[in-house]
């Protein structure tokens, strides 16, 4: 044991020594004016992190061969290795004051002040250093990173992709355009990046996700889908799901769009208006019972959705549940009683349940509520005018039927429903003349309208 200590602490007083040694000789060359001998020394202790040694010889040279740029660059590299960046870019700029045209000292500028958080001062060096040297491609690269973090991706991208010109196996390039292409909408560019960026590192799934969302975005659906299909669903968030599946359904890709929505209410359960996007596709695409399970799911984070209600309703009665959808229609009416779409439903779910009593107190309320608004709701006024029209043409009061129809048509004006209707009030109290312009009317609509052309003919004998 005291042999490996005597051991040890003769190397270090060698080493001790032997630097002494060196430390003179510098100093003898430099009284000597032998700089680049003294320089040479200097660079060779900050090249084995004797940094304090080199810092003395370089100040002592740096005294003596004041019109060195080597010697304020050297200063320069010592005070950046200790941390001292305010040392190392005052050296730095002394140095570039005797060599404006070096493009390695106006880098290494940049680079300090990058390190101080200057990032004006050193995105303005890295472009200089590119204005005298169009080759110099790490400053391409530092430029285009710095710019990228500052979030400034139209400039970032531009310099990333002048870098890959010179290196294409840079991964973090490529990374750092594509995405700054993504984030600046142009979709294009971004795709053609990251195909080559792929191509350079394949299955790399953070290039794969840019490329997905991209492609996305581009209206690529199917060639999204497939990029979609290989990356982990952990990489993409729920804004992500949620912007693909309402691209899909855009799109008219109802069945696909519903795989995504669902992805990102999974991912983030608080999206709670996706839960209507979803039950709305599976209305449209005819599978109701799966539509009312998310119009439930909407109607319990929100219980004032009047339009899930009514939605509701509706695949009930496709289903022919009428109570059901009688209950979901009163519900959303219990919440907004004037809602058109509930109220209009909810007379006609009467029909279909065959209390037109209970309807016509509806279409009441319709009319009450639409008086002095009737040009807003040209239908829904029409509609109930319609349904009096008819009742009243089956309980045979053929003068109020015709002036209910009427009025109907003259909110509703192309429904050969109500003209058919017309037309039979009009046949029915006598006035023949008057029921064939009708009948002839319907038939100008609908030319296949077999009731018209019997009512033509009937009329004819």
């Amino acid at each position: 044991m005291k042999a490996i200590t005597f051991v040890t602490l003769f190397v270090v007083i060698t080493s001790i020594t032997f630097a002494q040694q060196k430390y003179d000789e510098a100093s003898k060359f430099i009284r000597n004016k032998e700089y680049s001998k003294a320089l040479t020394i200097a660079q060779d202790y900050l090249n084995h992190d004797s940094t304090d040694i080199a810092i003395k010889i370089l100040v002592d040279l740096s005294t003596n061969d004041q019109n060195n740029p080597k010697v304020y660059e050297a200063l320069g590299d010592a005070y950046n290795k200790m941390g001292v960046l305010e040392l190392s870019i005052s050296d730095y700029q002394k140095a570039e004051k005797l060599d404006s045209l070096s493009t390695i000292i106006k880098f290494k500028l940049a680079k300090a002040f990058e390190k101080q958080k200057s990032y004006t001062d050193a995105a303005n060096k890295y472009l200089q250093v590119i204005s005298l040297d169009s080759t110099y491609s790490q400053a391409y690269y530092d430029l285009g990173t710095l710019l990228y973090y500052a979030k400034q991706y139209p400039n970032a991208s531009f310099y990333l992709e002048k870098y890959l010109t010179f290196d294409n196996k840079k991964y973090d390039a490529y990374f750092f355009a594509a995405r700054s292409l993504f984030l600046m909408q142009n979709f294009p560019q971004a795709i053609e990046i990251t195909q080559k960026g792929l191509s350079v590192f394949p299955n790399d799934v953070k290039l794969e996700r840019i490329e997905a969302l991209s492609l996305a975005y581009n209206k690529n659906f199917s060639e999204a889908l497939k990029v979609f299909a290989v990356v982990p669903d952990s990489l993409f968030s729920a804004t992500d799901f949620s912007t693909f599946g309402s691209e899909l359904q855009a799109a008219k890709q109802d069945s696909v769009a519903i795989i995504y929505l669902t992805k990102a209410l999974a991912k983030d359960s608080s999206l709670t208006e996706l839960n209507q996007e979803i039950a709305n596709m599976y209305l449209s695409t005819g599978k109701y019972e799966q539509a009312i399970v998310y119009y439930d799911r909407r109607i319990k984070s929100d219980s004032t959705s009047v339009s899930s209600y009514v939605n509701k309703s509706l695949c009930y009665l496709q289903m022919q549940n009428y109570d059901s959808a009688k209950t979901a229609l009163e519900q959303a009416i219990n919440i907004k009683s004037d809602y058109m779409p509930a109220l209009t439903w909810l007379a006609r779910t009467d029909q279909y349940m065959r209390n037109d009593a209970a309807a016509a107190d509806v279409y009441t309320k319709i009319l009450k509520i639409t008086a002095g608004k009737e040009d807003q709701f040209k239908n829904e006024v029409g509609e109930a005018n319609g349904f009096f029209g008819y009742t009243n043409l089956v309980k045979k009061k053929y003068r109020d039927a015709i002036e209910s129809l009427k009025t109907a048509l003259s909110y509703t004006p192309n429904s050969a429903q109500y003209h058919l209707w017309l037309a039979q009030a009009y046949a029915f109290s006598g006035n023949k003349a008057e029921a064939a312009k009708e009948y002839r009317v319907v038939l100008s609509i609908d030319p296949t309208n077999a009731d018209a052309k019997k009512g033509l003919k009937l009329l004819s004998l």
